[in-house]
């Protein structure tokens, strides 16, 4: 069951990452299932006031990246908040929230930012909007990570 969760994360992450890239918007209802899988499969390895307390932490997290970049956009960029940041990536960064621990979630969170960051400046000349598809970038991250972690059993994402 676990194998099959993981299987069917790896293709919406995927598609994610394909829409994203291609269309420039994603379907909610892949969010949603990114957002119950994870958060279901996440839960498997956590009892239950555990995995409420790791969720609220992610959140909070979440939240004052949130708030940081609400200030930056309103008072720097003169914009607002969606302006600079799409939904989806907002969506992208809840489902990561809901779907690891907190050190897990600390060390995917962060580095699929600086990927997301690499993969742009790298393929930015070829692509034909200036904007950062980041929730598709992120989406690749964690799709790389889960399929390696699968082949090579690097680390254990969900235990602590």
């Amino acid at each position: 069951m676990i194998l099959s969760l993981n299987i069917a994360i790896i293709g919406l992450l995927f598609w994610v990452f394909y829409q994203d890239l291609k269309e420039r918007e994603v379907m909610l209802l892949l969010f949603l299932g990114l957002l119950v899988l994870g958060g279901f499969l996440h839960s498997q390895f956590q009892i239950l006031e555990l995995f409420l307390i790791h969720i609220s932490i992610n959140v909070t997290v979440v939240g004052c990246i949130l708030l940081i970049l609400f200030l930056y956009t309103k008072w720097i960029m003169k914009k607002q908040l969606f302006e600079a940041f799409g939904l989806g990536d907002l969506l992208f960064f809840l489902i990561l929230a809901v779907s690891f621990p907190v050190p897990t979630f600390l060390v995917v969170f962060s580095s699929s930012l600086v990927f997301a960051y690499i993969v742009y400046m790298a393929v930015r000349p070829s692509l034909k909007e200036q904007t950062i598809p980041l929730a598709g970038f992120q989406a690749l991250f964690v799709l790389l990570i889960m399929v390696s972690n699968l082949i090579f059993n690097f680390t254990d994402l969900y235990r602590i």
